[in-house]
């Protein structure tokens, strides 16, 4: 919270603005930033000439990056396809986007909408963004870093663009650092909501991990997770998904359920396995669950704003200011 405050501070001393939450900023035109200036200048260039970067995908995105640091060889490549197994579902948690140019978006994590297909010139940058599963680290350089590098040869200014961090999948090796990253989560109100939403998915992880490793979990096709995590990214909690790898036995695999639903069982899963004491923050992911990701809920308030009169932009702007002081508090959000 100081390093908050103090930009908080300087932003409203030197500028008279306040800093925002959220995934996407509500009113931002992309067409409107200018390019960065200054250190890594070249690289940014590099990526404005082979990309359209103003757009929403590149330039209005704030994302929440958790890391998970490797641990042997086998442990980490389960723990890249534990990965696989839960991002699809992430996003019914996590979507803070629902709302882009003064308009409501056509998705609930419109974020993730973008993020998908801002790099489609060359798909082997984000592929599917559920990663693809592995067997070693040789085998993921071979099937993932390889096609990147590949498909960069050849463009202007591309030597200067390191593929294992133009990778973009929803989970990263970082073989620089020795941590897989996640980045299939919308940055929340409150810090306190990011704390709390990286402890579920640790400790869901850890699960699922452990499944992995006794044999009691078997991969989905891959297939499966690509369509599921695009109906969350669309429909958020009340998404219809497979999941058949993340429901009890009792229930038959073949059937649908909703994400909500999903989650649910991830956290009854995942509550052992969250440190003591973090185990109180996991109240914040039980009522994200029981009534929507945030993007559902500020969809809900400005709606309602505007049935009692209000304009778009006039409710979109009251909700936005709530949402302005829960970051500034550092306490989640109750609308």
């Amino acid at each position: 919270m100081h390093g908050l405050r103090f930009f908080a501070a300087v932003l409203r001393d030197n500028f008279e603005a306040r800093l925002l939450p959220t995934g996407m900023h509500p009113f931002m035109s992309p067409a409107d930033t200018k390019l960065w200036q200054r250190g890594s200048r070249a690289i940014y260039e590099t990526y404005a000439r082979i990309f359209p970067i103003k757009d929403h995908g590149w330039l209005n995105v704030q994302a929440s990056h958790i890391n998970f640091p490797f641990n042997s060889e086998t442990d980490t490549v389960l723990m890249h396809n534990a990965l696989a197994c839960l991002i699809p579902y992430l996003p019914a948690l996590g979507a803070n986007s629902p709302i882009y140019e003064g308009r409501i978006g056509p998705s609930i994590d419109n974020r993730m909408e973008f993020y998908k297909r801002n790099q489609l010139r060359i798909p082997a940058i984000t592929a599917q963004v559920v990663p693809e599963y592995i067997t070693s680290y040789t085998d993921y350089r071979r099937r993932i870093l390889k096609p990147i590098r590949e498909s960069l040869d050849g463009l202007p200014g591309a030597e200067r663009l390191n593929p294992e961090w133009v990778n973009s999948r929803g989970a990263i090796m970082r073989f620089s650092r020795q941590a897989i990253e996640i980045k299939a989560l919308d940055v929340q109100e409150c810090i306190k909501a990011d704390i709390a939403i990286a402890a579920f998915v640790r400790g869901a992880l850890k699960h699922l991990v452990r499944r992995l490793r006794a044999g009691t979990l078997s991969l989905p096709e891959h297939t499966l997770l690509v369509n599921d995590l695009n109906s969350v990214i669309r429909g958020g909690s009340q998404a219809q998904v497979r999941a058949p790898h993340l429901r009890p036995k009792s229930v038959n695999a073949q059937t649908v359920t909703t994400a909500r639903s999903v989650l649910a069982q991830l956290l009854e899963d995942a509550y052992p396995d969250v440190a003591v004491d973090e185990q109180p923050y996991l109240s914040v992911v039980e009522d994200r669950i029981r009534r929507g990701s945030l993007s559902e809920r500020i969809v809900y308030q400005v709606q309602r704003h505007i049935s009692r009169g209000l304009s778009q932009t006039a409710a979109i702007r009251a909700v936005y200011e709530e949402l302005v002081d829960r970051l500034q508090h550092n306490t989640p959000w109750d609308g």
